[in-house]
């Protein structure tokens, strides 16, 4: 009941704020909730355009499905050629677009990092990858609708000093060279016992003291419990229900602020990279899972990205499980509850 209370009291505030309008990017501060999308790179004009008529402004392009960086410190020119043309669409549809390299060369995963990944044990390609940050930045440095970087992806790396000295040498690169963006940094991964990787909630503090809260901002991916929002990843079982003492509003709401409460403590802006449940869980649950999940990240006032649209079918709020499997579904609980939250946002097209 206060769940919904609250967000219908933020919709009437949404319809009636005259200044709920489309703004300068220029105008950006980050006091202004970005409410958007993961997206991959098998966009075309007419999503971008229906993610305009959802009102979202904003998406964090994962460059995942294809790396954004290649091995000698340059960029990928097929990845340019995809970027470039989001960016020509973000304009046109007044979509800010937050850069996730996501995978580097030497990963041995695509969409999370390993301890065994050959960056953090090789000097010349950690060097590459800087020369690469450099040349992202020097190409979009004047791209107003181009807001920002996530620099690394969930990073698994065993060594703090290590990890926390390539992200402020990779920071102050970018910042050097496009004093304007923001850079998002992330804390370690923490694999769970379910294989999950969701405890950069509690590896949170190791990054705070690189952050400044104007542009080297704090981000995190949320999966918990994950065995709940991983349903039919690898071997997770479906049709799995929260956890029993998880199924009403009250303790779900003390459960994510027990899980998220370093966070919660963190004075500065969050921007929360990930979120999801898998299409394969009850409707209901999920519902009340990102219910109460959402609520929770608007009273904070923090940005988020859901995972994701177009990218995977598990993951895709435009479906729905029948007993023939995943379809289309535009009514679904999930979409219904994203749509009604993106009416809360402003928007911001390009100054150039």
């Amino acid at each position: 009941m206060l769940r919904s209370a609250f967000l219908c009291v933020m919709l009437l505030a949404a319809a009636f704020n005259v200044e709920a309008l489309t703004r300068s990017v220029l105008d950006y501060k980050l006091d202004m909730p970005l409410r958007g999308f993961n997206v991959d790179l098998n966009l075309n004009e007419q999503d971008f355009k229906n993610l305009s008529d959802l009102n979202v402004n904003a998406v964090r392009v994962a460059f995942a499905s294809h790396p954004l960086f290649d091995e000698v410190g340059g960029l990928d020119s097929t990845a340019v050629a995809v970027l470039d043309r989001y960016i020509r669409y973000a304009k046109k549809y007044n979509i800010l677009l937050l850069i996730d390299v996501h995978t580097f060369p030497g990963n041995v995963k695509k969409y999370s990092g390993s301890m065994s990944d050959e960056y953090w044990r090789n000097a010349d390609l950690r060097r590459a990858l800087i020369k690469s940050y450099a040349q992202l930045a020097g190409k979009y440095k004047d791209e107003s609708i181009v807001i920002g970087y996530d620099i690394v992806n969930e990073p698994a790396q065993a060594e703090l000093a290590q990890y926390l000295y390539f992200l402020k040498q990779v920071s102050e690169t970018i910042l050097a060279i496009s004093p304007g963006k923001l850079v998002l940094i992330q804390p370690r991964i923490t694999i769970q016992p379910n294989g999950i990787p969701n405890g950069q909630r509690s590896n949170w503090s190791e990054i705070t003291h690189l952050t400044n809260d104007k542009q080297v901002i704090g981000s995190l991916h949320y999966y918990d419990p994950g065995d709940f929002t991983h349903q039919g990843v690898h071997e997770f079982p479906v049709n799995q229900r929260l956890p029993f003492l998880l199924r009403n509003e009250k303790s779900l709401r003390l459960y994510f602020r027990k899980t998220l409460s370093r966070v919660l403590n963190y004075p500065g802006p969050v921007i929360v990279g990930e979120f999801s449940v898998s299409n394969y869980s009850p409707a209901d649950d999920a519902e009340l899972y990102m219910n109460t999940l959402l609520d929770l990240f608007e009273r904070k006032g923090w940005s988020w990205f859901y995972h994701s649209y177009k990218e995977a079918d598990i993951w895709n709020p435009e479906l729905s499980l029948t007993t023939k499997g995943l379809a289309p579904d535009t009514s679904s609980k999930k979409y219904l509850l994203l749509k009604a939250h993106f009416k809360l946002n402003d928007r911001f097209q390009a100054a150039d």
